[in-house]
């Protein structure tokens, strides 16, 4: 390359420059993310008891585990899915889906009795309330 060509390139690779300085030193300073929004009510830590999770667990084997087995519902993919969310999502995609050849055929206490079925395969330990089976009372439990 003749040096007429590199002084070209360097006059070409200084105004870029120039302008690209030119460009950022008057846009408007980033002004940091605000902070997210604090839900408006802290979920509560959903409980059950052991007699339901038991109830929960003949249901699971009787019906569900036709289909599912017991390890689709614990470890990380089950957690990223469903336990960031209320105990509610779960509670009524399961009572709207489920079984899948009677889909939201069963009691509403058995769907409640299988989410506790659930809660404590991940660990959960049983107190002395049931689960609700009332989707607007479990839209206020967190896993």
């Amino acid at each position: 390359m003749g040096s007429r060509a590199r002084r070209r390139g360097a006059r070409l690779l200084a105004v870029l420059g120039s302008a690209w300085y030119a460009a950022c030193a008057s846009a408007p300073p980033e002004e940091p993310a605000p902070p997210p929004a604090a839900p408006d009510t802290e979920l509560a830590p959903a409980g059950f008891t052991a007699e339901q999770a038991r109830r929960g667990e003949g249901v699971f084997t009787s019906v569900c585990s036709t289909c599912h087995g017991r390890n689709e519902f614990t470890g990380p993919i089950f957690a990223l899915t469903w336990m960031e969310e209320p105990v509610a999502n779960l509670y009524e995609y399961a009572s709207a889906n489920m079984p899948q050849d009677a889909p939201g055929s069963l009691p509403p206490e058995d769907y409640a009795a299988v989410v506790a079925y659930l809660l404590q395969l991940n660990g959960r330990a049983p107190g002395d309330r049931e689960l609700p089976a009332d989707r607007d009372r479990l839209a206020t439990l967190r896993w």
